[in-house]
Parts: structure tokens; C-alpha cells; sequence
């Protein structure tokens, strides 16, 4: 129970957080390739592009660092395209038009958004909606005494032969909330996952082959193997 518990915790963080990731994101994309693309004719949308992708770094750095918690495996961190050392300023700050995983982070803006809308009203509602059933019995009676009139659930319970008594709302009320309750894990287990999965598959998918070394070892190789190219050039 208090695996599925904590899970359950790390799968509502995710598509509650997610969304306010993925707003800014879509905004970004859409906005800097529609700019850049429309004004790519006359250059002007070269280094519009160039700082669409450098901007969207950063958010796809933030949904990165959530997919850990979902997917309970260790996420790498991509390894972007660098400039050479002797690089020109200009080419430094073109570099990521070359870079794929810089696309693929302009890839994830765009189609991450509506799963994250899905995801965050979902989450948002089917919760809501528990806790309003379970806690019925505590509040339900303050409203029937302010307006003088049910809200619409003894209409279920006469159908069902229970009458319309206040025990009867409130036990139609606990089983409903029961039902969704048991339903919650496994509805934003499902949403969480394939929203990850997602995640993964364009923000990690190519920094997945170093992972068995994990980034300091992969610097340790490529330094190791510049030493053995200029002993052998020597």
C-alpha cells in the first residue's frame, strides 16, 4: 500500500506540474518556428530559430527532471552538438540548427502540450470529485439547508429503491467516491505513463545509448581517445 500510495503521489505531481511546463513550451515553439519559418527567406528567421531551440532547452531540461519519478528509472541528460573551441561567435550561437535533440525538444513542445492538458484536468477533476464524495456526509447538509432544496442525487437514490433520506445520499455519495477512489492509481498511472513515455522518447531518447557510463564516463572515454589519436599523429 505504501508503494502504490507514493506513486500515486508521484503520478499526480507529474500531470498537475506538468502543465504549467508545457503552456510556456507550446507557446515557444509555435510562436519562434512560425516566426522563424515565415521570416527564414531574408535571414531574419536563421537566428530566430537558433534562439527558439536555445530557449527550449531550459523547459525541456524541466520536464526532463520529472520523468524519473514516473517512469522510476534514472533519466540521462542529452549531450548537445557543441561549437568547436575556435568557433566564431555567430557559428556558436547557430550551432543548435545542426544539433537533433535541440529538434526534438521543439517536437515535445508541440505535441506534449495536449496530453499535458489532458493529463492536468483529469488529475485535477477525478480528485476533486473523490474527495467531494467521501467528505458528502460532512457538508452535504449545509447546502440543503441554505437553498432549501437537494442537489439533484435523490433523484438517483429514488430510482434505486432507497428512498431520499439523508443516510441514502450520503451512502450513494461514499460509494461513488469508493469506486473513483479505487479507480484514481490506476486512471493517472495511465496518464502519467504515456505522457512520459512521450517525454522520454523525445527529450532522452538520444543521450540513451551513453547511459550504461553515464555522461562523466563518456567524457572520460572521448578525452581518452583524443590522448590515443594525437600520441598516434605524434
Amino acid at each position: 500500500m505504501n508503494k502504490i500510495f507514493k506513486q500515486l503521489g508521484a503520478d499526480s505531481g507529474y500531470l498537475l506540474s506538468a502543465f504549467p511546463i508545457a503552456l510556456p513550451a507550446f507557446v515557444i515553439t509555435v510562436t519562434g518556428f512560425a516566426a522563424g519559418i515565415g521570416t527564414a527567406v531574408v535571414w531574419v528567421g536563421v537566428p530566430i530559430l537558433a534562439a527558439t531551440l536555445f530557449a527550449m532547452r531550459g523547459l525541456a531540461a524541466a520536464g526532463r527532471s520529472q520523468l524519473s519519478a514516473v517512469l522510476n528509472r534514472p533519466i540521462t541528460a542529452p549531450r548537445y552538438k557543441r561549437a568547436p573551441e575556435n568557433a566564431s561567435a555567430l557559428r556558436r550561437y547557430l550551432t543548435p540548427l545542426g544539433d537533433g535533440q535541440s529538434w526534438m525538444n521543439l517536437l515535445w513542445g508541440l505535441v506534449n502540450f495536449p496530453l499535458a492538458i489532458l493529463g492536468f484536468v483529469v488529475a485535477l477533476s477525478w480528485w476533486a470529485a473523490t474527495i467531494a464524495s467521501l467528505t458528502y456526509p460532512l457538508y452535504a447538509w449545509v447546502i440543503r439547508r441554505a437553498t432549501g432544496e437537494g442537489d439533484g442525487l435523490e433523484h438517483a437514490t429514488r430510482w434505486l429503491g432507497w428512498g431520499d433520506s439523508y443516510a441514502a445520499l450520503s451512502a450513494l455519495a461514499l460509494l461513488g467516491g469508493l469506486v473513483m477512489a479505487l479507480l484514481l492509481p490506476l486512471v493517472l498511472r495511465g496518464l502519467a505513463l504515456t505522457q512520459a513515455g512521450l517525454g522520454r522518447g523525445l527529450l532522452a531518447s538520444l543521450s540513451e545509448p551513453d547511459a550504461p557510463y553515464g555522461p562523466i564516463r563518456a567524457a572520460e572515454i572521448d578525452t581518452e581517445v583524443t590522448r590515443v589519436q594525437e600520441r598516434l599523429s605524434a
